[in-house]
């Protein structure tokens, strides 16, 4: 296994970059033991060489020491920040707070989920994100855009906030999207990307799509690719 190239490391890697550019930058503007916050992203970032470089198949990389303390590490990363948000009663000032937020949030999904995609998945670009079936629950036109569509939608655990192109959006639909790098969009966060504009039956389960069709796979798989093209 190409490690090296393999998207799902390279996005774990991207995910540390993140990390480090918010602490770095001190980009929160929240009470929290940033002290303890760069210990914990020095020792992963110690680490995800040795998972880049190993050149191990994907269940052996799974059980590696060095995978499981960066997984580790974002979990002890995510309570160090989630305690401090509770203590504090923290809520983003700022558009660019929220999306510093958000960026953290995904992070920790793509860190969080990385050993299940090695066991459970294999190495397509496309196959390195979620790609989520939900449910709109609010839609809104977005002020000053002739064309863009603020939407609110479920996928049964959370609220994400999609801004998009696509026309004809109703409250009810059900959607594929996939969970990107939160992106700024007319002064709104958007959290997700909608695969196309087609409609799930009614009685389709919300949440992680085990089996999503080859058109929302690719349409996934291009946006990682772009990812890995930043990051390579």
């Amino acid at each position: 296994m190409d490690t090296a190239k393999d998207a799902r490391v390279i996005l774990l890697e991207d995910a540390i970059r993140r990390l480090n550019e918010i602490v770095g930058g001190r980009k929160l503007k929240l009470h929290v033991d940033y002290t303890r916050l760069v210990e914990i992203l020095q020792e992963v970032g110690s680490l995800i060489y040795e998972v880049k470089y190993s050149y191990l198949p994907a269940v052996q990389l799974a059980e590696l020491e060095a995978t499981k303390k960066i997984v580790d590490g974002f979990v002890a990363f995510r309570n160090v920040l989630e305690t401090a948000i509770k203590m504090s009663g923290y809520k983003p000032a700022t558009v660019k707070e929220s999306l510093n937020l958000a960026d953290l949030f995904y992070s920790f999904r793509i860190a969080e989920n990385f050993v299940d995609r090695l066991l459970n998945y294999d190495d397509d670009p496309g196959n390195a994100i979620d790609i989520l079936a939900v449910e709109i629950s609010q839609t809104h036109p977005v002020h000053e855009s002739k064309n863009l569509t603020e939407c609110r939608c479920t996928d049964g655990t959370r609220i994400w906030k999609i801004v998009t192109n696509i026309q004809g959006l109703k409250k009810g639909m059900k959607l594929a999207c996939a969970v990107l790098p939160p992106v700024e969009m007319m002064n709104i966060v958007s959290e997700a990307m909608f695969l196309g504009s087609e409609s799930f039956p009614d009685d389709t389960p919300l949440g992680v799509l085990k089996t999503p069709s080859p058109s929302a796979v690719n349409q996934a798989r291009a946006q990682v690719l772009q990812i890995m093209k930043r990051m390579m």
